[in-house]
């Protein structure tokens, strides 16, 4: 690992297109070993993070044998169960579930023909691990991607807790990211993505470690919980009963049976009341499966079990035809691991913006905070970037209003819309006069690979630094659409949409829409239909002033009204960030991991050279921010000004 060879003091001087500045490090703290580490390290293990798919549900997972063994999590496989696993150079392969271990969140697929060339990485070690090491992130997310490519994350170790028997890193999940691997710089696995935590540094991996514990039983298509023989189970649903004298009450009460299980095919039935097995009375469920582990362990092959149907008591013998045989000895794939340094963490990585004071605060120059208002009674504040030597400032559409203005130089400006791109939702804006202080469009970036390192400066703090997760890609619109909150009819012969429900918390409520109004035109469209209702609100951004006319109790009512989010109908902890609102369909952009709070979209985005590469468009999930390319803001730059704008 390059950066633990790093022994000397590294003056890293930068080129910026808006002054000069300097970063210099500690000791053993090598930036730039560090980025060219990185880079190197997910060039080597991209080729075996696969996409896996299976009924109906799409995880991730990595490929760590030439024989095919693929690890995953636990709650995301299931034993027997048929997967496509998808590679980055685009082979698809069949796999099976085979052990997964709910309680450890450990699972393993086998792939079932791999090909002679199959790429597989090494199992690290977990153990060893230290605070503040850094660690690189591979998985699919769902949603919008690049090509086939796995989305990358940087991170650093938070702590490995062998009590909880979890690993705890920053670099970033969210669903679809379930067992995909976490990497240390050596290229070896040293955890598997399995949960997170509202905090954005509640990362939960599990430790490699766990794989070699339970390796034989993941070779073997089950579910367990423990080292060894698999715990047998009769296949029912119980109640345990009340302890008193009545002799009703005594015994386990069958729930449920189970498809295909022992208790299925020995006959045993919902509401029957389960009394002894092999002469041992049950009086709770750990009655039960003492005794069903006596007799796996006895080698037992039929059961007697005495029961209570209604009023009859029945004696049953259910065929024990339980998997007794140890797992099988499966050898560890360990031949690739390479003889590593021993780990060492950097506390710069806990602070790492904080170490681009200098470059950040030269930069930060460019940004701006635009107010300005969408209702008599609201407005909002958004960053926006100035544009050196012109009047010119860009920013995210969907976010700036009526009535723009800024604080530059120290003086409160009336910006003048010039001219709106609803399709990437930038817009133009005109200061009173040139500007000093900006982005340099004539000094711009080439497109960074994946885990390049990248700064997102901050007027009033120190920015964030992030690493480019995936290469340029069109953004596919999908989320992105307004929510008026309604659930719309059509009224009458076609004669517009009339609502028959309006939710408490949608933009309708809000706006005073009232259940029964109907609705003959929103803007300058004409609505006929629900569908038509509908279809205006899909090509409508989130949070845009919207004009209703409409129809209530023969009078005619025209109402502003600004448009929500479609609400997330998830609790899970990647929902309840605050995302933008316009957050998807962009021509062309590149996605980075910064924690970017949706009032900082607006605002530019720079390589550590300082050099410009785009324009922060979105806040599109809890991993991933965009960035609208220079290239497609340059040529909205362009076309604007030649035009003369709006």
């Amino acid at each position: 690992m390059r950066l633990q060879r790093a022994g000397f003091l590294l003056l890293l001087v930068l080129v910026l297109p808006l002054g000069a500045g300097a970063v210099s490090w500690g000791d053993d703290f090598d930036i730039a070993a560090l980025q060219l580490d990185v880079r190197e390290t997910i060039d080597r293990v991209r080729p075996a993070v696969v996409q896996i798919n299976g009924r109906g549900s799409s995880f991730s997972g990595v490929i760590v044998s030439p024989e095919g063994h693929v690890l995953s999590a636990g709650h995301a496989v299931e034993p027997g169960v048929r997967y496509r696993v998808s590679l980055p150079d685009g082979r698809r392969l069949r796999g099976v579930g085979k052990g997964s271990n709910p309680r450890a969140d450990a699972a393993l697929i086998m792939i079932s023909d791999p090909p002679a060339d199959l790429p597989h990485v090494p199992m690290g070690d977990s153990t060893s691990l230290v605070a503040n090491q850094p660690c690189i992130g591979l998985s699919y997310p769902g949603g919008q991607l690049a090509d086939q490519e796995p989305v990358v994350r940087f991170g650093r170790v938070v702590r490995n807790s062998r009590r909880r028997g979890m690993l705890q890193s920053s670099a970033l999940m969210e669903p679809g990211d379930s067992g995909g691997p976490l990497f240390d710089l050596n290229g070896c696995v040293i955890g598997i993505h399995s949960r997170i935590g509202l905090s954005m540094e509640r990362n939960y991996e599990v430790p490699i470690e766990v794989y070699r514990t339970f390796w034989n039983e993941l070779n073997r298509e089950q579910v367990f919980t423990q080292s060894g023989p698999p715990m047998p189970r009769l296949g029912v649903q119980l109640l345990e009963s009340d302890r008193d004298d009545d002799d009703e009450a005594k015994g386990l009460a069958v729930v449920a049976v189970i498809e295909g299980s022992l208790a299925a095919k020995a006959g045993i039935e919902d509401a029957d009341r389960l009394l002894k097995i092999q002469d041992r009375e049950l009086e709770s469920v750990a009655d039960l499966q003492e005794a069903l582990v006596a007799a796996r362990d006895e080698g037992l092959e039929t059961l007697s079990l005495a029961l209570l149907r209604g009023d009859e008591q029945l004696e049953l013998k259910v065929a024990f035809d339980v998997q007794r045989e140890a797992a099988p000895e499966v050898p560890l794939p360990e031949t690739d691991r390479p003889d590593v340094a021993k780990p060492q963490g950097f506390k710069e990585l806990a602070r790492l913006a904080e170490q681009f004071s200098v470059l950040e605060s030269t930069l930060d120059d460019a940004c701006l905070e635009i107010t300005s208002r969408f209702a008599a009674d609201a407005s909002r504040t958004i960053t926006g970037t100035r544009i050196q030597g012109t009047p010119w400032v860009v920013s995210k559409s969907s976010e700036v209003g009526e009535q723009p203005q800024a604080e530059i130089d120290g003086e409160t400006v009336v910006l003048r819309v010039v001219k709106r791109d609803p399709g990437n939702d930038v817009v133009l804006l005109e200061a009173p006069g040139e500007q000093a202080s900006g982005i340099s469009l004539e000094k711009v970036a080439a497109m960074p690979a994946t885990g390049t390192f990248v700064l997102s400066p901050d007027g009033d703090g120190d920015g964030r630094v992030s690493v480019v997760s995936s290469l340029v890609f069109r953004s596919q619109k999908q989320q992105s659409r307004g929510f008026l909150g309604v659930v719309p009819g059509t009224y009458g012969d076609n004669e517009g949409a009339i609502l028959n429900e309006v939710t408490d918390d949608g933009a309708a409520k809000r706006a005073g829409l009232l259940v029964g109004d109907v609705i003959k035109k929103l803007n300058d469209t004409m609505i006929r239909t629900q569908s038509d209702l509908r279809s205006f609100l899909a090509g409508v951004d989130p949070n845009a002033v919207i004009t209703a006319t409409l129809v209530r109790e023969e009078e005619e009512l025209v109402k502003p009204v600004m448009l929500g989010s479609l609400p997330a109908f998830s609790n899970h902890a990647a929902d309840q960030i605050e995302k933008s609102g316009r957050r998807d369909g962009f021509e062309e952009v590149i996605a980075h991991d910064a924690d970017l709070q949706p009032d900082e979209c607006g605002g530019p985005i720079f390589n550590l050279d300082g050099e410009f590469l785009g324009l922060n468009i979105a806040r599109h999930s809890r991993v991933r921010s965009f960035t609208l390319t220079a290239d497609v803001l340059q040529q909205f730059i362009e076309e604007a000004t030649q035009t003369g704008g709006e």
